[in-house]
């Protein structure tokens, strides 16, 4: 959040939307107010007035000689004005390599300064002046916004010109960015709902699309300064960009100001189209498994239409009767009449100038998810068998066009509208033209458009959830395809194995091995159980943690963390599950923390070496190196898609150190260290009694065993969820 944050919310409670005169009132009034020349006995008997015309005001538009293209619209309501700027840019320009690009310098163009006025120095500036400048780049297009004071216009809109033409990126600016984007990152498998969107947006559009692709560790680890200067470079130029004026002032002398503040921008290079088209949508069966959940999330649909289409106007219609409303048929017959869904939608989807999805949603209990699959399939398939009828498309089309007013509510509204027009090449009037195209399309064309753009037989069908306790298996409806979900690993340090470095690898391994003691007390270790006393050094501060863990090989480990404010009990079943526990209650384990604990396996010396032998274990030895003035020599490990750097005890073979890539408290990836001291025997098996860890050289955690017992009495029970 930026320091500002408390102002502009001070100054949203003084803005609010303005409505142009006799436009949403009168309008309003209309609706609300039936005739009363008689009395009737049933609602349906109401005899309401025809909808009154809606005049929209139009901006006025001026073309500066560099290109940039201004348009404004006055109000003198409040003394506010606003500036937006719309720029012609977008991941969609992103290269594949660099995923995540545009959205950074989005973020940073802002927050990273300018190079006349420091970052901190222009949180000050906007707080002095209760004004608001955010910047952001989506998919189709960039954003950068005003908000202040009338007074303070000019300044503002000079400040607003200066971020737009001179951003600095400062580098800690970029780093925190690229740290919250990490973040994310870690946690997208963590929402059922947001991954079934996700994977079915790159089912429908291919993975490789830019409409689908989605920023990795390894794409934003490939991101530095010097690309988002480049970035700004190619994109950023008047001829490129349209401005728009809404607010408090009088545009002959708004207009001057713009060209004095703006004109004498060079009108740069022209932007490259972008490629648009799309291949076949893929049809099939598709399910991503999902243990940590209670509901099936499902998506069904393929590729949709371009909103220049011809048959716009029915498909906007047909779409009302399908899944626009809770009259819809969507809503009525499968939330309402059979209880399958609280939520429930479909559409043929538009993009301005791309195809959109058409896309049938909704989550259901497990065992309903056959259920609500073929409900779904059910009315997919009535829009031909059983058409809309007359009746249908008059209430899509009263719908459709009382919600005019909306679409018109404030002048911003309306110069947004107006801009988004200009952006894509539409005539400024495209909602008049839209309106008279839905007053004017007929049942028969609505009939048309439902037979020829939803095509059951083409159907991608998505299931997020779990494949145990449904009322009926996916393969009942063809081959299913498992989809792969898991995130890659941070890119870590790349090793070349060679011939003398795999050879002396295995030789450090038996080293660790004996000094561990031995193949045969080693593999004879069937479970561990710890007690251990912690300081954890938080964002939040430092914390004493009493922690007991529960470790039975090869893959179950609980741990009890008990903390000033309760006891919070981490599982990991064994079988790719797992569970939380805290005093609010028990819930299923995301699956980035399942994979975080099942890596945590491998970062237990004897749990690793019990699998040497296993086919993807590979152990190549790397140049030596010191700890605290201790030489090490450093063996790098490869398992289960997890690397790990260790050092080892030049005299001794203990394992003194290991380094990896993992997460923070706050979810960002990064460098962490384990050192292990104190080893003692337990059992014929050294084992450390003391060990820290640090987060990019930060401290974390500061542990001491104070109990560790090897092959003792461990019930089954403490890996099993409660009900």
């Amino acid at each position: 959040m930026q320091r500002y944050s408390h102002q502009r919310y001070s100054y949203q409670r003084y803005q609010r939307k303005t409505v142009p005169l006799g436009l949403a009132a009168a309008f309003l009034l209309c609706l609300a107010a039936p005739r009363a020349e008689a009395q009737v006995s049933k609602a349906d008997d109401l005899v309401y007035p025809a909808i009154p015309t809606v005049e929209i005001p139009s901006p006025q538009r001026v073309q500066l000689k560099n290109g940039l293209t201004l348009m404004l619209l006055e109000d003198h309501e409040l003394p506010l004005v606003e500036a937006r700027a719309l720029i012609r840019t977008g991941s969609r320009w992103e290269p594949a390599d660099h995923v995540g690009l545009a959205s950074l310098v989005g973020q940073v163009l802002r927050s990273g300064g300018t190079e006349s006025t420091p970052s901190d120095a222009l949180d000050d500036l906007l707080e002095d002046r209760a004004a608001v400048i955010e910047t952001f780049i989506g998919a189709e297009s960039g954003m950068a916004t005003m908000s202040s004071l009338r007074d303070d216009f000019p300044e503002m809109l000079a400040v607003l010109a200066d971020i737009l033409r001179h951003p600095a990126f400062e580098e800690d600016k970029l780093e925190v960015a690229k740290t919250q984007v990490a973040s994310g990152i870690a946690r997208q498998n963590d929402d059922a709902n947001g991954i079934a969107g996700r994977e079915f947006q790159q089912l429908i559009y291919g993975a490789e699309s830019p409409y689908a692709r989605d920023t990795t560790y390894e794409t934003l680890a490939n991101i530095d300064r010097q690309d988002l200067v480049a970035w700004h470079d190619k994109y950023f130029h008047p001829q490129n960009i349209i401005l728009g004026l809404v607010g408090d002032f009088e545009s002959k002398k708004a207009i001057a100001l713009v060209k004095k503040i703006f004109g004498d921008w060079p009108k740069g290079p022209a932007l490259e189209q972008v490629e648009t088209t799309m291949g076949e949508s893929p049809s099939g069966i598709f399910h991503v498994e999902k243990n940590d959940v209670t509901q099936s999330y499902i998506r069904i649909g393929h590729l949709g239409i371009e909103r220049h289409n011809p048959d716009y106007h029915a498909v906007e219609l047909m779409n009302e009767v399908f899944g626009g409303s809770f009259a819809a048929r969507l809503f009525s017959r499968v939330r309402s009449k059979k209880g399958l869904a609280y939520n429930v939608g479909g559409r043929v989807g538009s993009g301005w100038d791309h195809p959109g999805i058409f896309s049938m949603s909704m989550s259901t209990k497990t065992e309903t998810t056959m259920a609500g699959i073929e409900a779904l399939l059910e009315e997919a398939r009535n829009m031909t068998s059983e058409p809309p009828t007359d009746e249908e498309v008059e209430k899509a089309r009263a719908s459709i066009l009382n919600s005019f007013v909306f679409r018109a509510d404030s002048t911003g509204e309306i110069l947004n509208q107006q801009m988004t027009y200009a952006y894509y090449g539409f005539p400024l009037d495209w909602m008049q033209r839209y309106r008279r195209g839905i007053e004017s399309t007929t049942t028969a064309q609505v009939r048309e458009v439902a037979a020829k753009y939803i095509h059951p037989d083409d159907f991608a069908i998505l299931v997020v959830g779990p494949s145990t306790g449904t009322d009926g298996s996916l393969s009942s409806l063809g081959e299913v395809q498992m989809l792969d979900i898991s995130i890659p690993e941070p890119p870590g340090e790349i090793v070349e194995t060679t011939a003398a470095g795999a050879a002396e690898g295995k030789r450090l391994v038996g080293r660790m091995l004996a000094a561990l003691g031995g193949a045969e007390k080693v593999d004879a270790v069937r479970n561990i159980h710890l007690q251990a006393t912690m300081e954890a050094t938080s964002p939040q501060g430092v914390m004493q943690v009493q922690s007991v863990g529960y470790v039975k090989l090869p893959n179950q480990l609980r741990y009890e963390l008990t903390l000033p404010f309760g006891t919070i009990v981490q599982v990991l079943s064994g079988d790719g599950s797992g569970f939380l526990a805290n005093p609010q209650g028990t819930q299923a384990m995301p699956a980035s923390q399942v994979a975080q604990l099942e890596a945590a396996f491998l970062r237990l010396p004897v749990a690793l070496m019990q699998r040497r032998d296993d086919p993807g274990f590979e152990a190549v030895a790397l140049e030596d190196g010191e700890l605290d003035g201790k030489p090490i020599q450093r063996l790098h490990v490869s398992l289960d898609g997890h690397q790990q750097t260790l050092g080892i005890d030049a005299e001794t073979g203990y394992v003194l150190s290991i380094e990896y890539r993992g997460t923070g408290f706050t979810g960002a990836p990064g460098d962490l260290r384990q050192v292990f001291s104190d080893y003692r025997e337990v059992q014929g098996v050294m084992m450390p009694f003391a060990s820290t860890t640090t987060f990019d050289g930060q401290p974390m955690f500061d542990g001491v065993n104070t109990s560790v017992e090897i092959n003792g009495d461990i019930d089954d029970s403490l890996f099993v969820k409660p009900e």
